[in-house]
């Protein structure tokens, strides 16, 4: 019986052994799997931290950016006051003579697409402004000759004389405008303003022979490149037969007759100085283009000619002339005048 007791009390105390062993190898497991858990939180923890710092430096970076960029539209905006300041004062100095020369020259351009109006004499006066004439001087030499003058391959100092040699001359040749309607030049002076040679022969002394001859050739084309650009203009608002081809055909041919030798190479005035010789020579130029076209043109296209060349009769081009503004765009500046009462 003693035996069984003794028995009895030594597997309890085992089973409590084998309980105590148990629970604390649970105990063990668990309190792994929390420090595990815990080591967890605290990297996400850290991670959390880390972005968050990560993130206030951006915002104070970006903070500092936008403090940067404000100061610079600040600094924007009071340069574009100090320009639109600057373009207010520039356009109050500008000549308004000058800019009615402008607008007159617009209007012309716009209504020679119906009918040509001869401007009346009075408005040439703006050529004996000594400001008006500079200014379209400077601007026809800037806009027009400044390739030749930079493949002459001369010095800086020498393209300078000649630039201001061409400068003087237009601005003369503006002014003479006036004189010339009214009268006041005999047909030598006009001849020798307002001839064909005339820019040459004012800068014989800067230029060489060769250069000379350059200059002559290259000034022709800028005039030529001038009439092309208005009667295209005008040939087009008058129709639509001549188009494309036919179109190029008409302008090769009538460039070709209006700046030939026999029309003094497109001249103010003939060889003997008279606007009323170079206004009949132009008529003869006219008809020789017509002449020459009629075996390539079909009957719409012939009438469309001969109705821009009846157009032309009656009127004298004393400003003919193209140069582009800022942005690139062609602009027109163009004066005629009646052939009724030329004075001489």
């Amino acid at each position: 019986m003693k035996l069984d007791m003794k028995t009895a009390i030594i597997a309890t105390v085992s089973v409590i052994i084998g309980g105590l062993a148990y629970a604390a190898i649970t105990l063990q497991y668990a309190n792994s799997r929390l420090e595990e858990q815990l080591q967890t939180a605290m990297s996400y923890q850290q991670q959390l931290q880390e972005q968050t710092e990560l993130n206030t430096r951006q915002r104070l970076e970006f903070e500092a950016r936008l403090v940067e960029l404000e100061d610079d539209l600040l600094e924007t905006a009071s340069q574009v006051r100090s320009l639109d300041s600057a373009l207010m004062e520039a356009e109050q100095r500008v000549n308004p003579e000058y800019e009615a020369l402008l607008e007159q020259a617009r209007l012309e351009v716009a209504a020679a697409a119906n009918q040509q109006r001869p401007a009346p004499a009075g408005v040439f006066s703006v050529f004996s402004n000594p400001a008006t004439t500079r200014k379209m001087a400077e601007d026809r030499t800037a806009g027009q000759f400044v390739d030749y003058l930079e493949g002459l391959g001369i010095s800086s100092s020498e393209m300078d004389g000649i630039y201001a040699a061409m400068v003087d001359f237009n601005d003369e040749r503006y002014q003479m405008l006036g004189r010339l309607m009214a009268g006041n030049l005999t047909n030598d002076q006009a001849a020798l303003i307002f001839g064909p040679d005339a820019m040459m022969d004012r800068l014989s002394d800067l230029l060489t022979p060769e250069q000379a001859a350059e200059l002559g050739a290259y000034d022709l084309g800028v005039n030529q490149e001038a009439a092309r650009t208005v009667y295209s203009e005008m040939i087009e608002s008058s129709g639509s037969a001549i188009s494309g081809e036919s179109h190029d055909l008409v302008m090769d041919v009538l460039l070709d007759e209006l700046f030939s030798e026999q029309n003094n190479y497109g001249a103010l005035v003939a060889s003997n100085g008279s606007m009323t010789r170079a206004y009949e020579d132009k008529l003869d130029a006219f008809d020789r283009a017509r002449n020459r076209l009629e075996v390539d043109l079909n009957a719409d296209q012939f009438a469309q000619l001969d109705g821009f060349i009846q157009s032309q009769e009656g009127t004298v081009d004393l400003v003919m002339e193209t140069r582009e503004d800022g942005a690139g765009n062609v602009q027109v500046l163009r004066y005629a005048a009646s052939a009724e009462n030329l004075p001489n």
